[in-house]
């Protein structure tokens, strides 16, 4: 009998064996019984046949991937949602350029995300940083250099950069049991966005790829792209809303799936119905569960003048003190004039968090 390579105990492969033990039901409870004595289907064919085994939790991964497609596509928060489903579905998703490009534009929306919620938790609850660390840079020994979070490097507008940051929030959130919500970021979801983004360095410092480069590309790419997204689930319970009215709900704008086209409907949120209602009609926020809070100035919305189309946009950087947004599926940079104030404001209540003493010359 051959060793098995995968660990039958590890988290990660609870669905799978509970879903082997499904499909033996002999006994009441699942399991199989041979002489007075009791085994789980999923240990039987794990210790007995591990190649099987092995190849069963492909088949078990495969038809998983298929399953959450359809939870991103409709659920997801629309930047994420509607890039994956261009990769999938799109005119270009035939082309393996078009679609290496669509991918890491998910990928990308997705720590765009992240961070908005991150940030929007911390400053909402008012989350004192100062004594955790933050990733700064790669050493010279090739190892991450953490520094406290009062640095400017904090809010930096690089996307490796902020995939540490997250992660550093999220480790000293769950080891000084802060038990903030994004403590269900998984932190080996965080490095295999990391090593997506270094993919993704290789790719922009080069011209566009030929076919036969973007090839090779997605044979690293998809793998582990497959894994990141099935960590993600919990982004279907991510709820991005805009505010429009209120008679006996709140009828809200809202910013989840793949669809561009406005869409509206009736939210009951209870005790924190009046904060809700503080935001107004231009703050983009989050539903998660029971957890409501604003996502400014990370996430905002973009309609054009006579548009059917809401288009959710992503803080990139500040220029000129002026906050500048890049909409979902337009490739363009937009600013909001009459917002800086506001942005400033809610720059201002991070600063003062984590500690940074100008912020100034920070960037987001």
């Amino acid at each position: 009998m051959a060793d098995n390579l995968l660990p039958y105990n590890d988290a990660k492969y609870q669905r799978f064996n509970e879903s082997l033990d499904e499909d033996c039901r002999i006994e009441a409870n699942g399991q199989v019984k041979v002489g007075g004595t009791q085994f789980q289907p999923s240990k039987i064919l794990y210790e007995m046949e591990p190649i099987g085994y092995t190849e069963a939790y492909q088949d078990f991964l495969n038809s998983e991937y298929e399953r959450i497609k359809e939870v991103v596509f409709n659920q997801y928060p629309s930047c994420i949602a509607y890039n994956f489903r261009l990769s999938e579905k799109g005119e270009g998703a035939s082309d393996p350029v078009r679609k290496l490009l669509h991918l890491k534009d998910t990928w990308e929306s997705i720590v765009f995300v992240l961070y908005a919620i991150v940030w929007g938790e911390i400053r909402h609850k008012n989350i004192d940083l100062k004594a955790s660390q933050v990733f700064v840079s790669i050493g010279a020994n090739g190892n991450p250099v953490f520094e406290p979070f009062n640095t400017r490097k904090l809010l930096s507008d690089a996307l490796k950069a902020k995939i540490q940051n997250l992660k550093a929030v999220v480790e000293y959130s769950r080891a000084t049991g802060l038990g903030l919500k994004c403590e269900e970021i998984e932190p080996d979801m965080l490095d295999k966005l990391l090593a997506l983004q270094d993919i993704r360095n290789d790719i922009s410092h080069h011209n566009t790829p030929t076919r036969e480069e973007a090839e090779v590309e997605l044979l690293q790419v998809i793998p582990l792209f497959k894994e990141m997204l099935m960590m993600t689930e919990f982004l279907a319970d991510c709820k991005i809303l805009r505010f429009e009215s209120f008679s006996s709900k709140c009828w809200c704008e809202e910013f989840n799936g793949h669809f561009l086209n406005k869409e509206y409907d009736n939210f009951d949120f209870g005790p924190t119905q009046a904060y809700v209602l503080s935001l107004g009609q231009e703050q983009i926020f989050l539903k998660w569960d029971n957890e409501v809070f604003s996502l400014s100035p990370f996430l905002h919305f973009h309609t054009v003048a006579g548009s059917r189309e809401s288009y959710l946009s992503l803080y990139k950087f500040k220029r000129d003190s002026q906050y500048w947004f890049e909409p979902v599926a337009r490739r363009e940079e937009v600013s909001f004039a009459h917002l800086q104030a506001r942005f400033d404001g809610e720059q201002a209540v991070i600063n003062r968090t984590n500690g940074i003493a100008n912020f100034a010359r920070a960037r987001l």
